[in-house]
């Protein structure tokens, strides 16, 4: 990679509508006067925290792939829930669609998620008179101690932990890694498991889990989250052989996280021992900018000073 061919993935990176769709949660935040987004939210019940998450599915896959959908909707929120600490216990979800075999697809999909996952239906909503075809969905889960994303501190290790035992698919702007359809609940939730015992025994900061802005857009929001920045070595990040570094860092893998830590020898024995690919890629650091280096090279992907991952006004 060249230096100009850097730039350009900087370039590509920021204009990435996985990244850029975030934005729009900045009327949202106002409205709520909150200044930062989190995978999922928590309180204080007993001596126990109770982490809710909720999400939806892109109506063109709900469209075009509705089982997958359906799968996908449990999925997403389970890693929230999971990136926080958590166990995830149950599962609520409103399908939306006038077509009866796109809603029973989704539902049958749902259903996969659900054993895969070791989750209750807690709750369904049907809308079969819609314009739109759509499922939305939270899951709700229980922490001794919580991962949030406000966190990270100056100083600390970036981990990046995927699982890169998988298939790569790409639908428009959105670029997913399956890893957990072709595996057994019980492979699954190994992997997952690492998350939560790294919580349980404080061994890191903050995390969140790798959604659609892909590796580099998570730390990003993990950081502005945090009021930190990041010094980023694309070497270092852990991918699968066969893609390139450009595809894999705007994708949306199937179990994959960022950590921000100060104990990263343990963190990383946990999650390699999950079965996890993890590697430090950089450090957090209190400048608020985000920057890349590839060899050599650097070239600075965001700064948090003067721009805002979730349209918060500066």
């Amino acid at each position: 990679m060249r230096i100009n061919e850097l730039s350009d993935l900087v370039v590509k990176l920021r204009n990435f509508e996985g990244l850029t769709r975030k934005a729009e949660l900045g009327e949202i935040l106002e409205i709520f006067e909150e200044k930062s987004y989190d995978d999922a939210g928590f309180l204080d019940v007993s001596d126990f925290k109770v982490v809710v998450s909720c999400d939806g599915i892109v109506e063109k896959i709900v469209r075009n792939s509705p089982l997958l959908a359906g799968y996908y909707s449990v999925l997403v929120n389970v890693n929230d829930i999971v990136a926080k600490g958590a166990h995830p216990l149950g599962f609520v979800s409103m399908i939306s669609s006038s077509s009866s075999k796109i809603r029973r697809k989704v539902a049958k999909g749902i259903k996969e998620g659900l054993k895969k996952y070791g989750i209750k239906l807690l709750k369904g909503h049907l809308h079969p008179d819609t314009s739109y075809d759509a499922v939305d969905a939270a899951a709700i889960g229980v922490a001794r101690s919580i991962l949030p994303s406000t966190e990270a501190k100056d100083g600390d290790s970036l981990i990046a932990a995927v699982d890169l035992v998988g298939k790569y698919t790409s639908e428009g702007w959105l670029k997913t890694f399956d890893s957990t359809t072709m595996k057994s609940s019980q492979e699954v939730l190994h992997h997952l498991n690492s998350m939560i015992e790294i919580a349980e025994r404080k061994l890191a900061h903050a995390a969140r889990d790798i959604s659609g802005p892909g590796i580099i857009g998570t730390i990003a929001m993990l950081c502005e989250s945090s009021k930190a920045g990041a010094k980023i070595d694309l070497e270092k990040v852990p991918k699968p052989n066969n893609l390139s570094l450009e595809e894999w860092i705007m994708t949306y893998p199937g179990i994959g996280f960022v950590i921000s830590t100060n104990k990263p020898t343990e963190c990383l024995h946990l999650l390699r021992r999950s079965g996890l690919s993890a590697s430090t890629v950089g450090e957090i650091t209190s400048e608020r900018e985000i920057w890349l280096s590839y060899r050599k090279m650097q070239e600075l992907f965001f700064d948090l000073k003067r721009q805002s991952i979730f349209g918060v006004a500066r």
